[in-house]
């Protein structure tokens, strides 16, 4: 297995960048930081400054390790890898930043930023997906269902659902925290379902 190191150590770095923003603002930070939310956006997990500057970011690095190996084992092409790879740590950025900011500014609104961006995640996971110099064969497995259908036309189909549920996910942030939560479980269940509906329309 060749190990893209260069990739590693820089986005390795990223996810732990946000240790030094924490550090930068460690005087203002109050002494626990919400790290969980309800529905209504409001905080239901605390853990003291001390441990969330340092915790979250580290996770973040060691769950991207993982997932850099293993792009790397399954000889994922460049262009994929690299998608796939940049996923935790703007994520990790973009998560503390919201946490440190809410910690600093309660008004913020936290949920809005959060739905946000898992929106904006599968719009540019969809819109991606489909194309083949990113990933090279498709390697996909469903209980064997797969065997015998057009590939190409299933990911196309799901890609188009991955779009379209993130616009509506996007959107529903500017609604109710009701509105998303069913934008986003109703997104979940098609997501795990519609792919056995369409292995069987295209074999």
């Amino acid at each position: 297995m060749r190990v893209d190191r260069k990739t590693l150590i820089y986005s390795v770095v990223i996810c732990l960048l946000p240790i030094l923003i924490g550090l930068y603002y460690y005087s203002v930070l109050p002494s626990e930081i919400a790290i969980h939310f309800g529905v209504d956006g409001k905080p239901n997990s605390f853990m003291s400054k001390d441990m969330e500057i340092i915790v979250l970011p580290l996770f973040c690095a060691i769950l991207q390790v993982v997932i850099s190996l293993s792009a790397d084992a399954k000889n994922t092409p460049k262009k994929g890898a690299v998608l796939i790879k940049s996923i935790i740590p703007i994520v990790s950025v973009i998560g503390q930043c919201a946490l440190l900011t809410y910690a600093m500014n309660s008004s913020f609104e936290i949920r809005e930023y959060t739905v946000f961006t898992i929106g904006i995640i599968f719009m540019v996971l969809g819109n991606y997906l489909p194309k083949k110099e990113f990933w090279g064969k498709y390697n996909f497995k469903l209980f064997g269902l797969e065997k015998g259908v057009n590939e190409q036309k299933v990911i196309r189909s799901y890609s188009k659902v991955l779009v379209i549920g993130g616009a509506v996910i996007f959107f529903s942030a500017m609604i109710n925290p009701i509105s998303s939560i069913i934008a986003i479980t109703i997104f979940a269940l098609i997501c795990i379902f519609l792919p056995f509906y369409l292995m069987k329309k295209y074999r």
